[in-house]
């Protein structure tokens, strides 16, 4: 049993001399792979001593210090970028991950390709620190780049519209805008637009100075505010009008002056950029109700017309227009009728012309409707009325004929203005 622990000893003796000489060859490569600074030392150390004590330090140092060294590393790849080191990244797939993102989203910001200005290495190495992760390299990227950073795009509906150096500066911008159509503290004040601010890395330079900023989202944006005001108004009076049949048609007299009330109202109030859009009545109570104005008007016909006139016979053919013929103006329309259809006032007036002519019109009237207009009915056989009488609108005042130059019963129908004649279908509607 003496013996064979002896020899199992010796073996082990014998390996452990064998991976020291090993060691000592390999030890620069050590070094620079495990980062074990303290081995350099230890393998000056060995060189200089014997086989036995250098078995003997060996194993106590493989205990003390290479193995728990070994058991606490992890292997990882050190990211060299322009030969300064930027981190321990787990594997290749984290590198090309994190430059994709940083590229990608520069790129869409700035509407162009971009690639990181960086010589990037990559050299395996153990290492018992924190292996970067993605976001962590990302920023490093970012930070080794010097001309990146992380921006604040601000999309309207969204679409790309303005770059802010921050979100910060982003928001002042939005709230500038707003601050410029706020005009109460209760005021419920936002965008007529979808607004986002979002976090992308991109060029620095891209980022717009805070006035340029300003410019920018103002052409893009509409500032709608709401607010609730309570103020008072006028309720306007009526005016009330009272016939009096014992006053002539030119008689009006106000009898009782009118007088406004007011309201307290509370209204809802919506301004796009600072105008007026909308106002919603909330409530409104009356203070002072409005007094009527009271008008008393006369009337008796003194011949004066309504400015509206009615077609002078019940039934009639119509036969011919207002026009030139003959090589000279028809100056108004021809109605067929029966002889002896009663003829009616067009509208209220007074007889100025009855008479006959012997030709041309024959027997006729003419009314003044004492607002610029007259009438004229031609061609009766008999007048019904004398100068200075009044009529009233629909009285009878003649009897159709064939009178004067006509060839035919008919009754011969004007309307002037200003002593003008004019087309009476402007008027009156013939069939």
């Amino acid at each position: 049993m003496r013996n064979l622990l002896s020899f199992v000893l010796g073996v082990i003796s014998r390996l452990l001399y064998l991976l020291l000489r090993l060691i000592l060859l390999l030890d620069r490569t050590i070094c620079r792979v495990y980062d074990l600074p303290v081995w350099s030392r230890f393998a000056g150390v060995l060189r200089q001593a014997g086989r036995r004590r250098s078995v003997c330090a060996l194993s106590v140092f493989g205990l003390l210090f290479l193995l728990p060294a070994l058991l606490l590393t992890r292997p990882g790849t050190l990211l060299l970028a322009d030969g300064q080191p930027l981190g321990v990244i787990e594997d290749s797939a984290t590198l090309l991950n994190a430059v994709n993102a940083v590229e990608s989203s520069a790129s869409a910001v700035s509407g162009t390709d971009y690639y990181l200005p960086l010589r990037l290495q990559a050299k395996p190495v153990r290492t018992a620190a924190p292996l970067l992760t993605q976001e962590e390299l990302e920023r490093n990227l970012i930070t080794a780049s010097g001309e990146l950073d992380t921006l604040a795009i601000i999309s309207v509906d969204g679409k790309q519209t303005a770059i802010a150096a921050d979100t910060d500066g982003a928001q002042a911008a939005l709230d500038q805008i707003k601050a410029a159509y706020t005009t109460a503290a209760d005021e419920n004040v936002h965008f007529l637009q979808t607004v986002r601010v979002d976090k992308a890395v991109a060029p620095a330079a891209l980022a717009e100075t805070d006035s340029a900023l300003y410019d920018t989202l103002s052409q893009y944006l509409d500032v709608t505010a709401t607010r609730a005001v309570t103020y008072t108004e006028q309720i306007p009076f009526d005016t009330v009008t009272q016939e009096n049949k014992n006053q002539d048609q030119t008689y009006r007299e106000t009898v009782q002056q009118g007088c406004a009330g007011t309201a307290q109202v509370t209204a809802e109030i919506e301004t796009v950029d600072g105008e007026e859009r909308t106002r919603t009545i909330l409530a409104r109570t009356v203070l002072r109700q409005a007094t009527d104005e009271i008008v008393e008007v006369g009337t008796r016909n003194v011949g004066i017309g309504t400015g509206e006139f009615a077609v002078p016979l019940t039934s009639y053919t119509f036969t011919s227009a207002f026009k030139y013929r003959w090589g000279r103006l028809h100056g108004g329309v021809d109605l067929a009728v029966d002889e002896g259809t009663p003829v009616y006032a067009a509208d209220n007036g007074k007889v100025i012309v009855a008479e006959d002519s012997g030709n041309g019109y024959g027997s006729y009237i003419i009314l003044d409707h004492r607002n610029g207009f007259k009438t004229l009915y031609g061609h009766n056989s008999q007048l019904l009325v004398s100068v200075g009488d009044v009529v009233s609108k629909g009285d009878k005042i003649a009897l159709s004929g064939n009178t004067g130059n006509s060839t035919g019963p008919h009754l011969h129908f004007e309307v002037q203005v200003n002593d003008e004649k004019v087309d009476p279908q402007q008027y009156v509607s013939l069939e």
